[in-house]
């Protein structure tokens, strides 16, 4: 017995675990692998990427009509306020139709009169795909009282042929308790010029 164990662990010694360059052992794709591509579909992004751009650029523009259109039909948006009739605040779902309607008639908390995507977060696969973005608004209830508020805008989003729309969309304003950190931007590379008079970047 003890004869079969030191061969064992001479054994074991000898071997080598190979990984794949992933960094996982060879094999067949995990859900991780997939994942991880999902992460890596430039096109999926940037598609998605332009059809919200386009999103806030006609909410800030107060054209509901168009802002409608960003959306599927039935499209639901979600955020705390209070319902018409209640006095108390609560998460409140409505249909896109409702939103604007109620966001034409002047019946929002304040009129938004810029908008800007600080940072946009996107995954997908397929057809699918959801974006976490992190947006300031300038909101005024009067005109005498102009602010920034910053907040997330939680975005799941479905394509049909090359039109990305926005099947629901879920809002919370920035905790003061727990503010909301930007990443860290690259730094731009300058351009330095080399003795043969070719252009090359430096960090």
């Amino acid at each position: 017995m003890r004869r079969f164990l030191v061969c064992a662990l001479v054994a074991l010694a000898g071997c080598r675990i190979e990984h794949a360059a992933s960094g996982r052992p060879p094999g067949e794709p995990t859900a991780v692998d997939s994942l991880a591509q999902i992460e890596q579909d430039s096109a999926l992004i940037a598609g998605v990427q332009a059809a919200l751009q386009l999103h806030y650029q006609r909410y800030a523009a107060r054209d509901w009509r168009a802002f409608r259109r960003t959306f599927w039909p039935g499209a639901t948006i979600g955020m705390r306020g209070t319902p018409p009739g209640e006095r108390s605040e609560r998460v409140w779902l409505r249909t896109v139709d409702e939103f604007a309607r109620r966001q034409g008639e002047g019946q929002g908390r304040a009129s938004v009169i810029g908008e800007r995507v600080v940072h946009m977060h996107v995954t997908g696969y397929g057809d699918v795909a959801d974006a976490w973005v992190i947006a300031e608004r300038k909101a005024a209830v009067r005109r005498d009282s102009i602010r920034m508020v910053r907040g997330i805008d939680a975005f799941h989003l479905v394509r049909e042929g090359t039109e990305w729309r926005i099947v629901s969309l879920t809002s919370t304003p920035e905790d003061p308790a727990h503010r909301l950190v930007l990443p860290t931007r690259r730094p731009a590379r300058r351009a330095t010029t080399a003795r043969s008079g070719e252009t090359k970047s430096s960090p």
